[in-house]
């Protein structure tokens, strides 16, 4: 005989018993949930479910990458001051671990650091400009590294003719900056040791006349950290 029909039978005897209608339904409970299949526990597949989403991994494009950028607009001691930004866009893709890539076009902006204009033969324009961040995931990210090359024109006051400039970048860019701002020694040293902890990535100098980066112009960039996304 089965557990099913024990209970009937069990329940029948009580009522032919006489058993109040309080101890029946008590009786009664206990024999129909003996019956009842027992619960189970949620299964994995539904933990699954209900589980936080995993973290998408970190992407990065490692330190010692170069980055090559194409300036928006010009950029000039006549235009821009210290602390300006400028456009720029990443000219070729970037790849790194994790399937992490910087596409060509990525948008980019530039940061003003110095700007001086020369006010006569024995002074110097200075334009110092470093690459501030590029557009990775989504939104801009910080671009810490330090500026290889650029091209520079200078355009003088009297003539308006385009005259060679000298180009610098890292710790010479500080040290000139320093100098040409400051002209003594100790600027000089302060310069360059601005230039190396802000990451100053381009000194462009000339004289008598305002120093001067044009549209079309590339900045390439080492990167000395991780760009991470």
């Amino acid at each position: 005989m089965n557990r099913f029909a024990l209970s009937i039978a069990f329940i029948t005897a009580l009522a032919a018993c006489g058993g109040d209608a309080e101890s029946r339904e008590v009786m009664e409970s206990q024999a129909l949930g003996d019956t009842m299949p027992a619960q189970t526990a949620p299964s994995t597949a539904a933990q699954a479910a209900h589980a936080a989403p995993a973290e998408q991994p970190v992407r990065a494009i490692q330190a010692g990458t170069l980055l090559t950028f194409e300036v928006r607009e010009n950029v000039s001691t006549s235009s821009h001051d210290a602390g300006d930004t400028f456009s720029l866009v990443l000219v070729d893709a970037v790849t790194g671990p994790r399937d992490a890539v910087l596409p060509a076009g990525a948008p980019a902006r530039g940061l003003v650091t110095d700007a001086h204009s020369s006010t006569g033969p024995d002074d110097q324009s200075v334009l110092g400009l470093r690459v501030a961040s590029v557009e990775a995931g989504g939104s801009q990210k910080p671009v810490v590294g330090e500026a290889q090359s650029a091209d520079i024109e200078g355009s003088t006051r009297d003539s308006g003719a385009r005259t060679a400039a000298t180009i610098a970048t890292g710790t010479a860019a500080g040290a000139i900056i320093g100098q040409v701002l400051g002209r003594d020694t100790r600027s000089t040293v302060t310069g360059a040791a601005v230039g190396t902890a802000v990451g100053v990535g381009v000194a462009l100098t000339t004289r008598d006349g305002h120093a001067e980066l044009p549209e079309g112009s590339r900045i390439v960039v080492r990167l000395s950290q991780d760009l991470t996304f």
